[in-house]
């Protein structure tokens, strides 16, 4: 898988995953939701929002590696 894949997929997995914990909302008590909130997902999304940036700014990086080393032999 690529960067740029992987990327897209955690991504995509995470909106879904957003939209779930959105909907999670309605039904939990103020209490436990604040608890999970701060405990979990505020964490996750600090996490995962990272994790984001730290890729976008690597994959530029990989493609400049990879046009450097094209049709080189390493051994």
């Amino acid at each position: 898988m690529s960067l740029d894949m992987g990327r897209n997929r955690l991504f995509k997995e995470f909106e879904v995953l957003r939209l779930r914990w959105e909907q999670a909302q309605l039904t939990w008590l103020y209490v436990v939701r604040a608890e999970f909130t701060d405990q979990h997902w505020k964490p996750l999304d600090l996490c995962v929002l990272t994790t984001l940036g730290a890729m976008d700014r690597l994959a530029p990086i990989l493609n400049q590696v990879r046009q450097d080393c094209a049709g080189r032999e390493f051994l």
